[in-house]
């Protein structure tokens, strides 16, 4: 009589190691990996738009000369357009809603300033330099096409929207660099060299905004900002139009709702657009949808 046929013995928590077929091993690999990924914030995508309006409140004179902040009201309709990550188009067409009908010079200011379109092209994160964090640091270029009001290419968006004379176009080139300095704070420094037809001669000038920028997180950063614009043909002097503003900022994000609120004066210099330091102070207030 034949034995009988025992089956051997297979535990039930069998594992296999060493072979790769074996969902055992598939499995007690996927569950030994750490999940140490984080979510990381959204990045501009191309095909991704940003569209608002900036509300300025600058100060500048009235008909018998005299300055305050509601004399000018000014609105800078904005659109940003993502070609790529890295490129933009940008629109900016400024208003002013709110102005004198006159100056005291017999000068009628104009309502519409006219439009600027530009192009930003940033290079790729760099690699770690000496005293820069690795990946942080951002170069680029810009490139803007205006046709704007005689000088109003000149004005930095702190000044008041003074419109006069006929539409003439203007070129502006800048370098745009940004340096993380630590992980809350980032430095801007944006040069441009500004040229623009005009009544009579051509205006020509450099523009040098900059902003020391803290960042409280994802939803919310400060900034200290200050420019250093020269008048016509270069010329740094108040009486010749040179302005150095200097303010502060708070930026706050709600959902696609980016809410921006400013605080400053024009400029330190007097003379030329502004007689005291006390007449150049500035409101402005930004509100824009981000996709």
């Amino acid at each position: 009589m034949p034995a009988p046929t025992v089956a051997p013995y297979v535990p039930t928590n069998a594992q296999t190691f060493g072979d790769p077929a074996s969902p055992t091993t598939a499995t007690a690999s996927t569950t030994a990996q750490p999940a140490t990924d984080k979510p990381k914030s959204k990045e501009h995508q191309a095909g991704d738009f940003d569209a608002g309006g900036q509300l300025k409140l600058p100060s500048g004179p009235d008909e018998t000369g005299k300055f305050a902040t509601y004399n000018w009201i000014a609105v800078d309709a904005k659109g940003t357009y993502y070609v790529a990550p890295s490129v933009t188009a940008n629109f900016l067409a400024p208003i002013a809603v709110h102005h004198p009908d006159m100056l005291m010079d017999g000068e009628s200011p104009k309502m519409f300033g006219g439009f600027r379109a530009y192009l930003e092209a940033k290079l790729p994160k760099l690699p770690a330099m000496p005293g820069v964090p690795k990946n942080d640091t951002e170069i680029g270029l810009g490139l803007t096409f205006g046709y704007m009001h005689d000088g109003a290419m000149l004005l930095s968006d702190k000044d008041y929207p003074l419109f006069l004379g006929s539409f003439h176009p203007g070129f502006k080139g800048e370098l745009i660099t940004k340096v993380k300095l630590s992980s809350l704070v980032d430095f801007s420094l944006v040069p441009a060299w500004v040229v623009q037809g005009g009544e009579t001669d051509s205006h020509a000038a450099v523009q040098v905004p900059m902003s020391l920028i803290l960042k409280l997180g994802d939803l919310i950063q400060t900034a200290a900002d200050l420019g250093v614009f020269t008048g016509d043909h270069y010329h740094f002097s108040g009486d010749a139009g040179g302005r150095i503003y200097a303010g502060g900022s708070l930026t706050v994000k709600i959902g696609p709702i980016q809410a921006h609120a400013g605080l400053g004066v024009a400029s330190l210099l007097t003379g030329g657009l502004y007689p005291t330091i006390g007449d150049s102070v500035y409101v402005d207030l930004n509100v824009k949808y981000v996709k």
